[in-house]
Parts: C-alpha cells; structure tokens; sequence
C-alpha cells in the first residue's frame, strides 16, 4: 500500500517545521529596524515560491517582540486603501505596515494606483511599509520614475542545506520515526531536485511529489 505523500501540499502548513532562513531573517529586520527609526518604503521581493511569506511570518512574529510597535499585516486590495488612509502616526507611536501581494494593485486604474503610491510614499516619512510582491519591476519602477525613495531586498534561493532540511521535514510527517535521512530519495536524486528548482521550495515541492508517488506508489 503506497504511503501518504507530504508533498502534495506546495506551500507551508501548520504542520511544518519552518527552516529559518537565519541570514535572511537578520537582513530584512536590520532594514526594518532602520525603517522603523527614520521611515521608509522597503520593496520584498522574489519569485511566486520563493519563500516570501514565510519569510515575512518568521519576522513578523519578531516585530510582534517589541514594545510600543503596532503592526499592520494586511493582503492589498483596494479596500486597504482606505483603511490605510485613515492611519494617524505620531511620533510615539512606531508603526510597521507590511502589504503582501502587492502586484494587486495592477487590479486599479493609473489614476488609483497613483493615489495609493502617493499615500504610502506619505505613510513611509513616518513608518516602515514593507511592500510584498512578484513582479519583474512593479512599483520599484515607479518610484524610481517618481524619484521617491525605497529600500530593496530580493530574496533568492534557498541554501542547499536548508532546502534538504525543508524536504525532511515533510518526510518525517509521515514516518513512523522521524530520522535525518532523505529515504525514498538519494542524495544524486536531491541534487537534481536543487538543481532544477534552483532553491525554489515551491518547486522543489512539485518534483518531490512526482517523484516520491514513482517511489512509493506500487500495485499489490
């Protein structure tokens, strides 16, 4: 009888562990830490898979740490335009704004999408707005064209080394004894895996679930 397959989920659940990207994590707080004492509009971003959520939870639950900081977590649509505008940001009030799936905002007419530029230019004088998206230039270009200033950070791959503990951690949520090992795959196998997915989690997912159900999957 074929085993379960843990990867026939491609995006991070409840269930799994999360491997901290360390180095990334430190990066992206410094930015914020920066942001958050002098203002400023910082632009995540990376390819659909990436890891940028994951990234934007582990670090969130950091800011969520300190003292006299109000975070807002919010998925952009029009309506957080409004819900935005209405902020009021003083001086003792340190604020941290983050917007995922920021490229919605294609959703919007020029004139909207400007009124939204503009109104997050205003809100990053005084806060930290993170922006999230996908999108080869996005509102990195239009900033640039604006000359409005912004902060960058792109998130790459994963480390090989991580992308594996990734993978057996999704093994051992279906072993009857969690181990260190990569079994069904060998280690040739992984390399493949990293090499096609290019430190891609979501993708690493994809051909982890093929080629586990070719392993696993057997007729009786």
């Amino acid at each position: 009888m074929a085993r379960d397959n843990p990867f026939i989920s491609i995006t991070y659940s409840d269930n799994d562990v999360i491997v901290d990207r360390v180095t990334e994590k430190i990066d992206l707080l410094m930015l914020i830490n920066e942001a958050l004492e002098h203002g400023c509009i910082i632009i995540l971003k990376g390819a659909p898979g990436m890891g940028k959520s994951t990234l934007i939870n582990v670090v969130e639950k950091e800011l969520r740490k300190s003292k006299n900081l109000y975070v807002i977590k919010e998925e952009f649509t029009p309506a957080v335009y409004t819900k935005l505008r209405g902020l009021s940001i003083t001086p003792a009030k340190r604020m941290f704004i983050e917007l995922d799936d920021f490229n919605n905002i294609e959703m919007l007419d020029k004139l909207n999408q400007q009124r939204v530029i503009d109104l997050l230019y205003g809100l990053g004088q005084k806060a930290a707005v993170l922006l999230v998206e996908n999108r080869d230039e996005g509102i990195e270009k239009e900033l640039k064209t604006q000359s409005k200033p912004f902060k960058k950070y792109q998130l790459e791959g994963m480390s090989k080394e991580d992308l594996k503990q990734v993978i057996i951690n999704r093994l051992n949520l279906v072993r009857t004894t969690k181990s260190d090992s990569l079994e069904p795959f060998t280690e040739a196998e992984y390399e493949k895996i990293y090499k096609k997915a290019k430190g891609n989690p979501r993708i690493a997912m994809l051909i982890c679930s093929a080629l586990y159900d070719q392993k696993t999957n057997s007729i009786i």
